[in-house]
C-alpha cells in the first residue's frame, strides 16, 4: 500500500508538470499571436526569434514530460500486473498442495481397507462383512469425487448455468447419451426442453442425487455401454469434463464407438479444459490429479474428422472476465498500443476456459 501511495504521488507530479507545460505553450503562443497582428520589423523580428526559440523548447519539454508521465503510468500498471498474477499463483500453489494432501490421506485410508478386506477374507468372515468393507473402499475410492466437484466446479445450479449453451444443439435430436452425467444436470435440461435423454456414470455417489430426482441415470462403463448399443440407435451422444480423464486409447475407441451408434444426422459434441488458456491449465486442469492430459482444439478436430464425422466445429466458451487484466484509459498517452498488449496477454493468460468439440455424423 504504501508503495503504491508513493507511485500515485509521482504520477500526479507529472501530470501537474505536464499541465504547467501546457500553460506556458498557450502562453507563448498568445504572444506570438500578438506580435504576427503587428507585423514583424526591426526589434519586433528579434522579439518574434526569442519567442519561436522559447516556443520550441517550450514544445520539447512538453514532449518530455509527457513521456514521463507515460513511463510512470506504465510502470505502475505493469507492477501492479505482476503483483496480481503473483498472488494468483501463489494461491494456486497453495490450493493444490490442500488438495494433493486430501487425497493422499484418502489413499492411504483405500490402502488401509484393502489390507483389511484381506483379513477378513482369511479369517473366513461371512459376506454382509466383506460387502461393508468394499462399499468402503468404494466411497474412498472415488476421492469423493461429488464433494470435490461441488467445491472447485460448483453446485448444481452453477453447472446448469455452465451447460445451457448446449441445449440448443439437441433441440431437434431424440435419444440422447450424456457420458459422464455426474449428477445429472443436463439430462435435467434436456427432458425439461423436451426431450429424451437419459445418462451414465460410475460413481455411485454422484448418482445418487439424480436417482433422488428422478432422473433415468445409471451407472455403467463407458466403453461397455457404448459397445452394447445397436447401430444408428442415438439422435445426440454428450459428454461434459469428462474425456480429459480418459486415456487417449480409450478415447479414440469411445469416439468410434460414437459415431456406429449414432442416427445419420446425430450430433457427437464433447465439452473439455481448454488447454490455450494459461488461467484453465493451472486453476482447473492440474487442479483435479484424475485428469490423464489435456487436449488441444485442433487434436479433437481431428480425431472427429479421422473418424468419418463431418461439419466439425470448435465452441469456446466465455473467458473469465473476473480475472483479465485491466485496459488503461484510452486517452492516455499510448493507450492504444498498451491495451493491444493487454488484450494480447489476456487472450492468452486469461481465455475462455473451456471449449467443446462438436461433430456431424454423415
Amino acid at each position: 500500500m504504501r508503495e503504491k501511495t508513493r507511485m500515485r504521488r509521482t504520477i500526479d507530479a507529472r501530470i501537474q508538470q505536464r499541465q504547467e507545460r501546457q500553460e506556458q505553450l498557450k502562453d507563448t503562443l498568445s504572444r506570438l499571436g500578438d506580435l504576427l497582428t503587428d507585423g514583424l520589423r526591426g526589434r519586433r523580428r528579434r522579439q518574434a526569434k526569442e519567442i519561436l526559440e522559447t516556443l520550441y523548447n517550450n514544445v520539447v519539454e512538453l514532449v518530455t514530460a509527457q513521456d514521463r508521465e507515460w513511463d510512470a503510468y506504465s510502470n505502475n500498471h505493469t507492477s501492479e500486473v505482476f503483483r496480481s498474477l503473483h498472488w494468483k499463483i501463489d494461491t494456486l500453489e497453495a490450493e493444490y498442495a490442500n488438495v494433493r494432501a486430501l487425497i493422499t490421506g484418502f489413499l492411504n485410508l483405500e490402502e488401509s481397507l484393502k489390507h483389511l478386506a484381506e483379513r477378513i477374507d482369511n479369517a473366513g468372515a461371512g459376506p454382509e462383512e466383506r460387502e461393508q468393507v468394499e462399499a468402503a473402499r468404494e466411497r474412498l475410492s472415488t476421492f469423493r469425487y461429488s464433494d470435490f466437484e461441488a467445491r472447485f466446479r460448483g453446485t448444481w445450479e452453477s453447472v446448469e448455468t455452465q451447460l445451457a449453451r448446449y441445449v440448443d444443439q439437441f433441440l431437434a435430436k431424440e435419444n440422447v447419451l450424456d457420458l459422464g452425467c455426474g449428477r445429472g444436470e443436463f439430462v435435467q435440461m434436456l427432458r425439461s426442453a423436451g426431450r429424451k435423454a437419459e445418462g451414465i456414470d460410475i460413481s455411485r455417489t454422484m448418482l445418487e442425487e439424480a436417482e433422488q430426482r428422478g432422473l433415468p441415470c445409471r451407472r455403467a462403463d463407458i466403453l461397455e455401454e457404448l459397445a452394447q448399443r445397436p447401430d444408428a440407435s442415438l439422435g445426440g451422444v454428450f459428454s461434459a469434463q469428462v474425456i480429459e480423464h480418459l486415456a487417449p486409447g480409450v478415447l479414440r475407441e469411445m469416439v468410434t464407438h460414437c459415431r456406429r451408434v449414432l442416427k445419420p444426422g446425430g450430433i457427437l459434441l464433447l465439452e473439455t479444459i481448454n488447454p490455450l488458456s494459461i488461467f484453465a491449465l493451472s486453476r482447473i486442469f492440474f487442479l483435479d490429479v484424475t485428469h490423464e492430459k489435456p487436449l488441444h482444439p485442433e487434436y479433437m478436430r481431428f480425431l472427429l474428422d479421422s473418424r468419418g464425422f463431418r461439419d466439425i466445429n470448435i465452441l469456446y466458451g466465455p473467458p473469465p472476465q473476473a480475472e483479465a487484466l485491466l485496459e488503461i484509459p484510452p486517452d492516455l498517452p499510448g493507450a492504444r498500443e498498451f491495451n493491444t498488449n493487454v488484450d494480447r496477454l489476456n487472450a492468452l493468460l486469461f481465455g475462455p476456459s473451456v471449449y467443446a468439440v462438436r461433430g456431424v455424423r454423415p
